[in-house]
């Protein structure tokens, strides 16, 4: 999770924050999960999950050994934490020690080209998106593969599955290269707030990822 945890997509959160940018993330629940949501405002990405409101905070560049990349907080105090395990998966923490006991982890991983997120609940079945297919005419995947602008522009879309079972939610990603990141879909129930948002700050970050490399992205923008 290299862009997800650290290099330019983290300082260009700080950044965001610091700028109170609006990049809204969204995760849209039916009878099997809460509805979820995401907003990158001054106050971190402030999430609300039902009736739980919350916000990831990035801890800053310069930060002592151990200590969490990201904080959760909700109702006044530190909840959670986000750490980088690595440089492709992020272990939440319920609370701001090392030793703290794990949540769960989030795991985006590029199968070739192609994009694939699991949230592995701690004491849960891991759930594993498909590949995210393009919807509508065009049929083609969310890739490292694309090449420009207009070609990224668009709503993707994946099933999950835990065990190699049938599907057992679904994710939708919609892209606006020049705005914000949209992310839908239905969660089993029981995934952990901190857990969401810290999945939705991972599949925000790929996507950059692969922004960057845009060939009509001008340099001084990546």
């Amino acid at each position: 999770m290299s862009q997800t945890m650290h290099g330019p997509r983290f300082r260009r959160a700080l950044a965001a924050v610091a700028a109170a940018a609006c990049n809204v993330i969204i995760l849209s629940g039916t009878a099997s999960a809460a509805p979820f949501s995401a907003q990158l405002t001054h106050r971190g990405l402030v999430t609300h999950q039902s009736s739980t409101a919350g916000a990831l905070v990035p801890t800053g560049l310069f930060r002592p050994a151990g200590e969490p990349m990201f904080l959760y907080k909700s109702g006044g105090r530190t909840v959670a934490g986000v750490w980088s395990n690595g440089p492709d998966s992020a272990v939440v923490r319920n609370g701001t020690s090392e030793s703290a006991p794990i949540i769960g982890r989030v795991l985006p991983s590029w199968d070739g080209d192609v994009l694939r997120i699991t949230i592995q609940p701690a004491g849960g079945p891991a759930l594993k998106t498909d590949a995210f297919g393009r919807t509508g005419a065009r049929q083609d995947t969310l890739s490292r593969g694309i090449l420009t602008k207009g070609e990224l522009e668009g709503t993707y879309r994946a099933n999950l599955r835990s065990d190699d079972s049938g599907a057992n939610g679904w994710l939708s990603v919609s892209i606006d290269p020049e705005g914000a990141t949209r992310i839908e879909g239905d969660l089993p129930a029981g995934i952990n707030p901190a857990l969401a948002a810290a999945a939705a700050q991972a599949i925000d970050s790929e996507v950059d990822s692969i922004h960057q490399e845009l060939a009509d992205v001008p340099a001084v923008h990546r």
